[in-house]
């Protein structure tokens, strides 16, 4: 009985081993893109306490968080856009929009930037924020292995 159990259990945890998948990181743009190209999903995780605030109208980051890239769309220069937009509220409960901008350069640096929008009038709500990150500093990207 108790080696019936225990090789249930090890064909049980072998069988979910070859079903699960591991995460990898992507080092690099070339990786991102190669992955996106060949239709993995990719995720891309921000700390903006690591990246530089842009031109001095920007404090320090405080934030993190993270997306999926969806659609996406590299340029002739070989820049990767893509980008996060979605309807939230802000501290006092009033509903905003926020558009979210990455655009990934060949120089591995990645430009954040963020507008704001009061709802349902698209009204902007103060100047664009920026930051300077980098691929692995400030914004990561994984992929699944499996």
């Amino acid at each position: 009985m108790l080696r019936t159990l225990v090789t249930a259990v090890s064909l049980a945890a072998c069988s979910s081993a070859a079903f699960a998948s591991s995460t990898i990181q992507l080092s690099s743009l070339s990786q991102v893109e190669a992955a996106l190209a060949r239709g993995a999903s990719v995720a891309a995780t921000v700390d903006l306490t690591v990246c530089a605030p842009a031109a001095g109208t920007t404090s320090p980051g405080t934030t993190r968080g993270g997306l999926r890239i969806g659609a996406y769309r590299i340029v002739q220069d070989g820049t990767l856009s893509f980008a996060d937009e979605h309807a939230t509220v802000d501290r006092t409960g009033q509903p905003i929009w926020q558009f979210i901008r990455y655009q990934v350069k060949p120089d591995q640096t990645i430009a954040f930037t963020m507008d704001m929008f009061s709802l349902p009038s698209y009204t902007r709500i103060g100047s664009q924020i920026g930051y300077t990150c980098a691929v692995n500093q400030g914004v990561s990207f994984f992929t699944e292995h499996r």
